[in-house]
């Protein structure tokens, strides 16, 4: 699958000819940092390349001290948001010594990449963004730039930024670019984020005509559709289109959480469980991802509030309690700690609410100001809401 991922890659010539020179001296490197970066994009692996990871492998093998795709590689593990600095020290210093190998004989931009993704890792995602965006004012078909800074907006909610970066570029590319199809899925979900649900819907449709796999096209429009309660629409065109969109397995467990969620909105409870146990819950069983997780547990939640028995499948979900101290994002910590609830896991949910506690008050992340003000509230106010103690979970979380 995703066969383009590997064709006519960029080896340094190509890379300096699209007027975004690398300084590695292997070509090798080079097409397979062009090929990583075309997979991330799509959110698949290429067969011809191996998968995603393996072509992160072998462009570390072909060459280890590569700043750029270095960056990339490391970047990757901080975007996820399943680790951090602050947790990691392997991450933490892999990070300092890029950071020193990009000042001794990375170019300019790729000293401004390797600065972003540390200062992403470190958890100051607006400074990092900020970057990016520097970036891309220089270099505006810089996909990594680009991409980077999406997930930069999506995690700290800057949903006019999130818009705003891809329009500002679009104007900028020939349309025989890598990738460039992709661009009119991004624009949609950051007009879609921006509630423009029609003009939203629009680049949906034409990233999609371009290529009917963009899973982050069908994604946006997936968006477009719960928001305005199109939901048979919405059940027709996931299932009409589920083996174009399955073929993105970065996101193919969030897209059959919006599946999912279709079916739940009509009413139809055995069907989204039955999505649950054939596709969210098995995927995150074997990815470990907490983005996956929240998927599984937000389903699940969901379901309960509607009056569903959901059986034993909280207790279905693998354990995570590797990542309770992480606290990258409020939106992870809340799942983290109601499927730790329902699991009946009081010493990994009690682990996780005192270290969220002492992250609120003594952490200077970007994350940390919104744990203070709305995360620790709404983190209590789940708790007293899993007891059955309603009316001080209203208490808790009213004044949010």
């Amino acid at each position: 699958m995703a066969a383009w991922c590997a064709e006519n890659l960029r080896d340094l010539e190509g890379w300096r000819s699209s007027g975004l020179a690398l300084s590695t001296a292997s070509n090798e490197c080079a097409k397979l940092f062009d090929g990583a970066l075309r997979q991330l994009v799509s959110w698949s692996d290429c067969d011809a390349l191996g998968s995603l990871l393996k072509t992160l492998e072998n462009m570390t093998t072909a060459d280890p001290q590569a700043v750029l795709p270095r960056a990339f590689s490391l970047g990757l593990e901080a975007l996820g948001t399943n680790t951090c600095t602050r947790v990691n020290k392997a991450l933490k210093n892999s990070l300092e010594q890029l950071q020193k190998d990009a000042k001794e004989y990375g170019n300019e931009r790729e000293q401004k990449h390797a600065k972003a993704v540390i200062l992403y890792a470190d958890g100051h995602i607006r400074a990092a963004t900020n970057i990016w965006e520097e970036i891309l004012a220089e270099y505006p078909t810089d996909m990594m730039a680009l991409k980077f800074a999406q997930d930069g907006y999506f995690f700290i909610g800057d949903i006019n930024g999130k818009r705003n970066s891809v329009q500002a570029v679009l104007p900028k590319y020939k349309g025989t670019e890598p990738c460039y199809s992709y661009l009119y899925g991004m624009q949609a979900f950051g007009l879609e984020e921006c509630q423009q649900y029609d003009e939203a819907e629009k680049s949906a449709l034409k990233a999609l005509n371009l290529n009917r796999f963009d899973c982050w096209a069908t994604h946006a429009r997936a968006h477009c559709m719960i928001m305005q309660g199109r939901i048979s629409q919405g059940i027709d065109m996931m299932e009409s289109t589920v083996d174009d969109w399955k073929r993105g397995w970065i996101i193919a467990t969030h897209n059959y959480w919006h599946k999912a969620l279709f079916y739940l909105e009509k009413g139809d409870f055995e069907t989204s469980l039955t999505i649950f146990d054939d596709e969210i819950c098995r995927r995150f069983n074997s990815s470990k991802n907490v983005l996956d997780l929240a998927d599984c547990a937000s389903l699940l939640w969901r379901l309960e509030m509607e009056g569903v028995d959901v059986g034993k499948r909280w207790h279905d979900l693998s354990n995570m309690s590797t990542h309770k101290n992480d606290h990258v994002t409020c939106f992870n910590d809340m799942h983290l700690g109601f499927t730790f609830m329902r699991q009946e896991d009081a010493e990994n949910e009690s682990d996780l609410y005192s270290t969220l506690l002492d992250f609120a008050n003594h952490s200077d992340e970007d994350n940390t100001k919104v744990c203070r003000d709305v995360g620790v509230p709404l983190y209590e106010g789940i708790r007293h809401f899993a007891k059955g103690q309603y009316d001080m979970a209203v208490e808790k979380m009213l004044p949010y």
